[in-house]
């Protein structure tokens, strides 16, 4: 087979898709990538395995023009290059996608597209709905196979009667399970000491970039009820540094910047989760977090937003607990309930995210089809 990976920006290849490529290319199978290079924004990621790759002038706003110059690009690419699968990921990504490759359809071309969270969603904007829902649920006629990767989108999609031709939910991407482990007390305190970190200080974790959506702020204000009661109390934020300036303001108005380690983009999140006690997410809607999948590969017991997608990790693994979202005093009192009896996590249902399973899981669709 001939294969196209399709994403607004290389990074999202490149921290998501290569185990399913290289088992691609393990097998004999020719895979080509489409993409808006940020390699600055997200350095260190190999692509390698693929065979050729495009630079695609995508933007991610649905309202710049520049993204009728990416569909040019990317047609003249897929009608050029005759491939027997094309997958498109990201919202802006699928759109030009599976309207650039409508007369590739009509020759054979099999077009699947993952959903990694509907920007339409419980609690969404309402501009949101009237926007995004009417623009998935017309491009899915476009789509061979539509893949979810959380339940509500799921059943969504199957509600509203996405016109696609087989709507599946997958657990993601997979995780690769073998890199996360429940650290011993020695790697833990090795970790900590690398970092910086006090063997006594409880660490928080919250791997995200600085953004809207991982809504750090609510973290903040949790943080600031606790800082006279919890002084050893520390909170580890490796992520881009999107919103790096407004949140250190932020930090330093509420008298917490000794508490905030705001760290960047990071590669070595299985240092990090070693030496932590708990993760958090305060985020406001998530695909399928990647982040508190690792925690519960680690053992790690999470404190997060009752959010699509962090709900159904919390609850398939029974990894931690589940907050309303802005309510950083519940936030606030999860932490401090943790602080005081160090609960773990129950490893042994992660498996259902195992990296293994959901790439046979693909390239069974694939054959499918």
């Amino acid at each position: 087979m001939k294969i196209l990976y399709v994403a607004t920006v290389r990074s999202h290849i490149g921290q998501f898709h290569m185990p399913v490529i290289r088992e691609l290319k393990k097998t004999g199978h020719e895979v080509h990538a489409a993409f808006h290079d940020n390699s600055s924004d997200k350095p260190g990621l190999d692509l390698s395995p693929i065979n050729q790759t495009f630079e695609v002038p995508f933007v991610r706003s649905p309202y710049s023009l520049q993204n009728i110059k990416a569909y040019q690009v990317l047609k003249k690419i897929i009608d050029r290059e005759n491939y027997d699968i094309i997958h498109c990921h990201t919202p802006m990504g699928a759109v030009v996608t599976r309207l650039a490759a409508r007369n590739a359809r009509k020759r054979g071309t099999k077009v699947f597209y993952t959903a990694h969270g509907f920007h339409f969603y419980q609690g969404a904007p309402m501009k949101n709905w009237l926007f995004f829902y009417p623009v998935e649920k017309y491009l899915s006629q476009y789509t061979d196979v539509l893949i979810t990767i959380n339940q509500e989108d799921y059943d969504l999609a199957q509600k509203r009667r996405f016109r696609a031709g087989k709507i599946v939910k997958v657990n993601g991407v997979g995780v690769d399970l073998s890199r996360f482990h429940v650290a011993t007390e020695k790697e833990k305190q090795a970790a900590r000491a690398e970092l910086g970190l006090k063997s006594n200080q409880f660490v928080l974790l919250y791997a995200a970039d600085l953004s809207v959506r991982k809504n750090q702020p609510m973290i903040f204000r949790a943080m600031a009820r606790l800082k006279d009661e919890c002084p050893n109390l520390i909170a580890l934020m490796p992520g881009q540094p999107i919103l790096k300036d407004e949140y250190e303001k932020q930090c330093s108005e509420l008298g917490i910047s000794q508490m905030v380690q705001l760290m960047g983009y990071r590669r070595d999140i299985d240092k990090l989760l070693a030496a932590c006690d708990c993760v958090i997410s305060s985020s406001r809607q998530e695909g399928l977090p990647m982040n508190l999948i690792e925690a519960a590969a680690s053992g790690k017991f999470i404190i997060a937003t009752n959010v699509r997608g962090n709900a159904d990790v919390v609850r398939q693994t029974g990894s931690g607990v589940l907050v309303p979202l802005n309510d950083d005093t519940a936030m606030a009192d999860e932490i401090r309930k943790t602080m005081d009896n160090r609960p773990g996590a129950n490893c042994s249902r992660v498996s259902v995210f195992d990296e293994k399973e959901i790439v046979q899981t693909v390239l069974d669709l694939y054959r499918s089809c």
